[in-house]
């Protein structure tokens, strides 16, 4: 990236991640470890987090699309960062409770879904569509050290200190995060007439509905794109199911601790980084249709492991460790190789209405999981939800391995494939 003026962006978005993996760690352990939260408690906590970007995901994307400003980055990141000083304030003062917690995530969630919709349009305003690539991917990259690096630090800070500290540290983050990104220019666009915007607005209404129903069209009429987007849907919803008792599992069951629960989220961060880099040479060598169903099989036996350190408690930790290693190599292989078949199998000029869908599908079944799971964990225990994902993660792999794949091309033949996503993230 020559140009010097995206590098605010790179920079704000550097910190919001950081602050955001800091944010995260610190409030699980609130809940968990101050609060006392259930796992079907911490199941809705995560569900809320996630609500956003199923009901306004595309209306946020309509609206940024039409004035992604530095304006809207500050105040958005503001607004977060002020949440998370408001649960410091709370739990300083002994006042903090779950709906509190509860009310944060919601609201936070959507600013964060607004700031990452806002980066994201208006690269291409920054850096002109000549950089945009450059610097997207100095952005991942960004991101991707910051997944290996600040869980674990914060996992030790609060150890040290304990959560309330560190989620404060992280607020801080947050805002510096919102304020650096004053430093950027942004040329002008023109504006529409004020007699213009009425109808722009309801023409823009009217257009949401149209695409909404051609995405949905689209996907339908494209049997190994479906089959993708059925299996990816089954993966997440075992993966929500998970989180709802990954840290009730680490930190109240095998009792390890805040600083050992940062140290394996940046284990898995590792095994994420490996994977964005081993899936494009694998699928070239050896073909993308055989990796994705090599990565897609290898999902329940990874999910298994945790299942192991439960029945091994002598051993968990080493369990739990190389699981989630495989786990972050497994599920970034399986992502960014899906991502570049899903571009093959979508009309080129479909391509942005055929992936909302897809992410409003995929993704909206993550607060679905998210409750359920928690709800099982304590109508059962952490051992039959922990099962439940291993056989969500079996049944995603048989509807995806139904498919019939195009003819077997490189991975670097097909449109430039996304780089390294968070590790610990659900299938696209």
């Amino acid at each position: 990236m020559r140009r010097p003026r995206g590098r605010p962006l790179l920079l704000s978005n550097a910190l919001d991640a950081a602050g955001r993996q800091g944010a995260e760690l610190a409030t699980d352990v609130l809940a968990v470890a101050v609060l006392g939260a259930t796992a079907a408690q911490m199941g809705l906590l995560n569900a809320l987090g996630a609500l956003a970007f199923l009901v306004l995901g595309i209306p946020v994307g309509v609206l940024v699309d039409r004035s992604p400003t530095v304006r809207l980055l500050l105040t958005s990141g503001l607004v977060r960062a002020g949440l998370l000083a408001s649960v410091v304030l709370a739990w300083a003062l002994g006042g903090l409770t779950l709906l509190h917690l509860y009310a944060v995530a919601t609201l936070a969630g959507t600013a964060a879904l607004v700031v990452e919709t806002t980066q994201t349009a208006i690269v291409p305003r920054v850096v002109g569509v000549a950089g945009v690539s450059r610097l997207v991917a100095r952005m991942q990259s960004a991101e991707s050290v910051i997944a290996l690096v600040v869980p674990a630090v914060a996992g030790v800070v609060v150890a040290l200190t304990g959560a309330g500290p560190t989620l404060a540290a992280a607020a801080a983050l947050t805002a510096l995060g919102a304020v650096v990104v004053t430093r950027l220019r942004v040329p002008q666009e023109d504006r529409p007439a004020d007699g213009a915007t009425t109808a722009t607005a309801t023409a823009a209404l009217t257009r949401f509905v149209h695409e909404g129903r051609l995405g949905w069209s689209t996907l339908r009429e494209r049997p190994t794109l479906w089959r993708l987007t059925l299996g990816n849907m089954l993966v997440n919803l075992g993966l929500a199911v998970h989180s709802a008792v990954e840290v009730v599992l680490v930190l109240r069951e095998l009792d390890l601790g805040a600083a050992t629960l940062g140290f394996i989220v940046s284990v898995g961060g590792v095994g994420g980084l490996l994977g964005s880099l081993v899936a494009v040479p694998l699928a070239d060598r050896l073909g993308v249709s055989w990796v994705v169903r090599a990565a897609v099989l290898l999902l329940a036996p990874v999910a298994a492991l945790t299942l192991t350190a439960l029945l091994d408690r002598g051993h968990a930790l080493a369990w739990l460790l190389v699981g989630t290693f495989l786990w972050g190599l497994v599920m970034v292989t399986y992502n960014v190789l899906t991502a570049g078949l899903a571009a093959r199998l979508t009309p080129t000029a479909l391509l942005g209405r055929v992936a909302a869908t897809r992410r409003t599908l995929t993704m909206g079944i993550v607060p679905v999981g998210g409750v359920a799971g928690g709800l099982l964990a304590d109508q059962t225990d952490v051992a039959v939800t922990i099962s439940c994902w291993v056989v969500l993660n079996a049944a995603g792999a048989a509807v995806v391995l139904t498919a019939r794949f195009p003819p077997s091309r490189t991975a670097t033949s097909t449109d430039p494939l996304p780089g390294s996503p968070d590790p610990a993230a659900a299938a696209d």
